[in-house]
């Protein structure tokens, strides 16, 4: 125990950094505080940790221990989490950022969605694609909004390097969506969205005859390798997963919906370490709107303040509930969810890669930060034990994305956690039972 304790992050200065923390008596540096008492779950899949202690500096974790193992500098903050639970901050591996307020500045408009994600304990925010509302069309038709939010997401990501962290989520985007008509064609396409500076290249197959052609999207993929970046695709048919993941695709980020998966599809997926994020909520956000959701009182969920009223009047509108009623496409979604859910278990049972993401920030009532709760709990009712919906959520969603030093309580990593006041190893709603969110070290505000 005292061995993981003094396990330290790699980089200068660092192990000078350790002498000076852990020895004692001696003063605490600025900026650092340790958390005692919790219990730790740590993202990696392995069992609590009781009475523990968690400290950190200068953003960072520096030592994960029990209590009585980590030294404990003289004049630390001292935080007691007595009988509480502290987990990864969460990570959605598959969300937007739309405009907002098209009254705002576009960076205003990103920044707000960022601290919405992280009143809910969601700290790092995977986009995949930009998209644009009715109401910014209508304000600027002729805006060439999803390069402008490109622009603007990779600089507010650039931001993250100098700790600009004060109360908002960290942000991955990744750009337009890349398709092709040809090889060249997708190839060019991929150069393009690079030059950005983005982390990761989306592309998608949509289970239409104008779909990219293997030839195309092997191409595609072939040039992100080129160029460093990894690829995650929108996919949705046993056909198309099986495609990718055969071209060489790092994520497929949609359920396969359309029937069972296979055991070539689950070996090939498990043996190339490709990631699955299943995206229930999506799905479920197609029927869930016949009448006003119970949750619409949810005191949780009423953390969206603001940022959720618009739609949330959108939605008890007793003409758009009509028609979710009478429309085809809620009894299909049911049936593609039940479907979705039961891959999900195959995929899982057969040592696949889970990385959780919810399409949250797309089309109405898919709410960012809420639904990523939904989404864990919707994956426990597949069949995933609490245990493992949580890493899929923390270190499988890093790792799924390529992010490093983020998803799991270690020393080095960045101190992004969730302190909850139940266990959520109990029962996964307890997720929602939100102490206090810290990011980079640094406890948000109220």
């Amino acid at each position: 125990m005292l061995q993981r304790a003094l396990a330290l992050a790699t980089g200068a200065g660092s192990l000078a950094l350790a002498a000076a923390l852990l020895a004692q008596p001696g003063p605490a540096p600025a900026g650092a505080v340790v958390l005692i008492g919790g219990r730790v779950i740590d993202g990696g899949g392995g069992p609590p940790l009781e009475r523990a202690v968690l400290l950190v500096l200068d953003g960072r974790i520096r030592a994960v221990g029990q209590v009585g193992d980590v030294p404990i500098p003289d004049g630390v903050a001292r935080v007691d989490v007595s009988g509480k639970t502290i987990i990864p901050g969460l990570i959605t591996a598959h969300a937007h950022l739309n405009d907002g307020d098209p009254a705002q500045p576009l960076r205003d408009q990103l920044l707000a969605q960022l601290r919405t994600y992280a009143a809910f304990g969601v700290t790092t925010v995977h986009t995949l694609g930009d998209g644009r509302s009715a109401a910014h069309r209508a304000h600027a038709p002729r805006l060439p909004y999803p390069w402008q939010v490109a622009e603007e997401s990779v600089r507010v990501r650039d931001e993250q390097a100098d700790g600009d962290l004060v109360d908002r989520a960290r942000l991955f985007p990744s750009g337009p969506n890349v398709v092709g008509a040809t090889a060249a064609e997708a190839r060019e396409g991929v150069d393009q969205i690079a030059e950005l500076g983005v982390d990761v290249i989306k592309t998608r197959l949509d289970d239409r005859p104008e779909d990219m052609t293997p030839a195309v999207y092997r191409a595609l993929i072939d040039q992100a390798h080129r160029r460093g970046l990894r690829v995650a695709a929108h996919a949705v048919t046993l056909e198309d997963a099986s495609g990718l993941a055969e071209a060489g695709v790092d994520a497929v980020v949609h359920s396969v919906r359309d029937r069972d998966v296979d055991a070539a599809l689950i070996a090939a997926l498990a043996s190339r370490d490709v990631g699955y994020v299943p995206t229930l909520t999506r799905t479920l956000s197609l029927f869930l709107y016949a009448t006003t959701p119970a949750f619409f009182g949810d005191p949780f969920f009423l953390r969206g303040g603001d940022a959720y009223r618009a739609e949330m009047e959108r939605i008890r509108d007793p003409e758009l509930q009509a028609r979710v009623r009478g429309g085809d496409q809620a009894a299909a979604a049911r049936k593609v969810l039940a479907q979705a859910q039961r891959n999900l278990k195959l995929l899982a049972g057969g040592g696949v890669t889970i990385g959780m993401g919810t399409d949250s920030g797309t089309q109405l009532g898919r709410w960012q930060g809420y639904f990523e709760h939904v989404e864990l709990e919707l994956m426990v009712e597949a069949g995933l034990t609490p245990l493992q919906a949580l890493v899929a959520a923390t270190g499988n969603a890093a790792r799924v994305m390529g992010l490093r030093e983020l998803g799991t309580l270690e020393p080095g990593n960045h101190a992004d956690f969730v302190v909850l006041d139940a266990n959520p190893l109990v029962d996964i709603r307890n997720t929602r039972r939100i102490d206090s969110v810290w990011i980079a070290g640094r406890r948000l505000a109220e």
